[in-house]
């Protein structure tokens, strides 16, 4: 899932970037989310989950901490935070790019949805993130993606499994439909209760994947019935056996 956080005190203006946004991405076959927040400080007070978001949209001149301020705090979070201006003015792109703009919008443009695409587009053709932060029942923690190798449900709960840390694991409370949209296309669901990192399994027999572990043992994984096919062949398109 492409993730952008929307940030303007204009709630209008926050709907029509929503709206352009989320057409556009959808005409891609892309899924993505759209959060909006009213104020700079509404925004950083998510904390450490700001790592989540792909891009932000920052307007220039908001009461409270302005963009330029909001995008400071921002970056003291989450250096690599690709963040982009939009501003009703001509004359800040100079300051917007001391602080790393990916791009300014200039609001008043006819030319501002397309230019909004665009800026949308540059950021998704970039590579993926690699980590991703949870919110778990004792605080938030950032975890890389590429070291998760499965994702067992229990209940109303989700437990992430790492790589080399057999004997413990980390929960969080939501459905795997939920955690499925966030991670990239190699995390496959094989089963109602488990999404399997495709990067870790070493073999696919009828209804069964094996996960190599250091001990020797494998770990083994049934596959529904019904997901078997999609599964199989997004394994050999992976391993390149096709």
């Amino acid at each position: 899932m492409f993730r952008i956080a929307l940030c303007d005190d204009n709630r209008s203006f926050l709907e029509y970037e929503s709206v352009v946004i989320y057409d556009h991405l959808t005409k891609k076959d892309v899924l993505s989310q759209c959060d909006t927040f009213i104020s700079g400080e509404e925004l950083l007070a998510k904390g450490i989950l700001i790592k989540n978001y792909d891009l932000f949209i920052l307007d220039y001149d908001m009461d409270g901490l302005t963009g330029f301020e909001t995008a400071r705090k921002i970056y003291d979070i989450f250096p690599e935070a690709k963040i982009a201006f939009a501003t009703n003015y001509y004359d800040f792109t100079r300051e917007g790019y001391r602080y790393n703009a990916v791009r300014y919008l200039v609001k008043q443009e006819k030319t501002f949805a397309s230019e909004l695409k665009e800026c949308v587009d540059l950021l998704f053709e970039k590579e993926p993130k690699k980590t991703i932060v949870i919110e778990l029942r004792d605080g938030n923690k950032e975890l890389n993606i590429d070291e998760i190798m499965y994702i067992r449900s229990d209940k109303h709960y989700i437990r992430f499994f790492i790589k080399d840390r057999d004997s413990t694991y980390f929960e969080r409370r939501c459905s795997l439909d939920d955690i499925q949209a966030e991670l990239p296309q190699y995390f496959v669901r094989i089963h109602q209760r488990f999404i399997i990192n495709l990067k870790y399994v070493d073999n696919i027999q009828r209804y069964e994947l094996t996960i190599p572990k250091s001990d020797g043992k494998p770990l083994k994984f049934p596959i529904s019935r019904n997901r078997y096919d999609d599964v199989n062949e997004k394994y050999c398109l992976m391993k390149g056996k096709f």
